[in-house]
């Protein structure tokens, strides 16, 4: 049996377009699903991105904290009083640190009980991080407190001078 060519190709190409259509109709049945498993995974996904984003906001303000911090202990390294040492740490923060949470000491080297040029001064803050725009609220809701950073940076440097007026430091 022979089957001409003329036959052949007409069955073919039906069969082909048939493919087509099957393979459209089940393309758009995955469109779906893909709907589908978004709407379930969309939110856990976009949580852990603002988690990520909040995460980078805390890591740049400890890196604002510890700038104010030195630039607070260059300050002092010149004798400046205790008050604007603790204002210049205050505003090299941009109002971050309180200038209750910022304090300052000297490190007595000599042991005599005063601040001499030759001792260190240091200058710490303390700062806690609080997360909001990712984890903070969202955790909040399931009745768990926000997480949070406490971030306590210091810095030293050495007294040019002396009359400092800050107490020893109790811990070397």
């Amino acid at each position: 049996m022979s089957v001409s060519a003329g036959v052949l190709i007409p069955v073919l190409n039906f069969l082909s377009d048939l493919g087509r259509a099957v393979s459209r109709l089940s393309l758009n049945r995955e469109k779906g699903q893909a709907l589908v498993e978004f709407v379930f995974i969309g939110p856990l996904l976009l949580f852990f991105i603002l988690i990520v984003v909040d995460f980078g906001i805390a890591m740049d303000r400890r890196e604002l904290v510890q700038h104010a911090v030195r630039e607070g202990a260059r300050r002092a390294a010149v004798a400046d009083g205790v008050a604007e040492i603790k204002e210049s740490t205050h505003n090299q923060s941009a109002g971050t640190l309180d200038e209750g949470n910022v304090s300052v000491c000297f490190v007595d080297r000599n042991g005599n009980g005063d601040a001499d040029a030759g001792d260190n001064v240091r200058v710490s803050g303390d700062y806690t991080y609080k997360f909001t725009v990712g984890g903070g609220e969202i955790l909040a809701g399931f009745g768990i407190g926000p997480p949070s950073i406490h971030m306590s940076p210091s810095a030293e440097e050495r007294l040019e001078k002396s009359g400092l007026g800050a107490p020893a430091c109790l811990i070397d």
